[in-house]
């Protein structure tokens, strides 16, 4: 009877030491992929600043009056590519151009050689080679309109870098989704593995198969939804040591988005884990009882 005790004890501990595996691999596992989410998150909002921070200038003709002005600022603020235009007038060029070289330009030659012009800031979907090509031909329609500079070679840059940087790190972002899905559905098997001989037991005794599914079904929940809430708070910390190491991060890295990833690390852990345990106890069902223990 003691033998029979301890080795119950034992099976027990190690039934729970595999269980608290499971939850460690789903949770690091989550948090590994928890990490790339929001890294792909930071590299698009990088991407979408530096974009909405891009200039389009227009040098307006030196006849345009104020009323001419005021119309085009008023049709053009309803454009859908445009996020702000800001008028500079060509006294107020003159002092920032002064101020950079540092010399009195305008004394010297006697006149204000500079225009009066617009700078428009587009929203960040807007800033692309072919939608700005397109913008140009329209603005360039415009009577009030003399002449126009962006930095195309800019524009192709980062377009073209960007879709390459982004299509890797959602190919990246896949990988590590399959690997992680591959790692919990190991540690599940392994953790049914050893109630093995469990499953064969109910089954040999009339129980159906649903009833077995059922309470390992529910269990595989259980382990899904304590390894992403492990998995949340390791996120949570990480959010926090950045937030409080670099300020300037605490607008992208919210408590709004580390939300958002816990409860789809959450979800993803519950389909993982209730999936990976019910094709573990499917399997052992179909065995006979020689092939346990192989």
């Amino acid at each position: 009877m003691g033998r029979s005790n301890r080795e119950e004890q034992f099976n027990r501990r190690r039934l729970r030491y595999s269980y608290f595996s499971v939850i460690v691999s789903i949770g690091l596992v989550l948090f590994v992929l928890g990490v790339m989410l929001t890294l792909l998150h930071q590299a698009r909002n990088l991407t979408d600043e530096l974009k909405e921070n891009f200039t389009f200038t227009l040098f307006l003709e030196p006849s345009t009056s104020e009323s001419s002005r005021e119309v085009f600022l008023k049709n053009w603020a309803m454009s859908p590519e445009i996020r702000e235009i800001v008028f500079v007038s060509k006294e107020d060029a003159a002092k920032q151009f002064q101020a950079e070289l540092g010399e009195e330009f305008v004394d010297f030659l006697g006149i204000n050689p500079l225009s009066d012009a617009l700078d428009l800031k587009l929203y960040s979907s807007f800033v692309s080679p072919k939608v700005l090509k397109d913008l140009e031909i329209r603005l360039r329609k415009e009577s009030i309109v003399e002449d126009m500079v962006y930095d195309r070679d800019l524009i192709s840059a980062i377009h073209n870098n960007i879709g390459r940087i982004t299509i890797a790190m959602i190919i990246s972002a896949i990988v590590l989704l399959l690997v992680s899905i591959a790692l919990i559905n190991s540690s599940i098997r392994l953790a049914i593995y050893s109630r093995r001989f469990t499953i064969k037991t109910m089954q040999l005794v009339g129980a159906t198969k649903s009833f077995i599914h059922k309470p390992f079904f529910y269990q595989g929940l259980n382990l899904g939804f304590v390894g992403g809430a492990f998995s949340a708070a390791l996120l949570a910390i990480l959010f926090q040591l950045l937030r409080y190491s670099y300020p300037e991060l605490k607008t992208s890295l919210n408590w709004t988005l580390w939300a958002q990833e816990a409860f789809l690390l959450s979800i993803l852990g519950l389909i993982i884990a209730a999936g990976s345990t019910a094709v573990s106890v499917k399997k052992y069902l179909a065995l006979n009882t020689n092939q346990l223990y192989e």
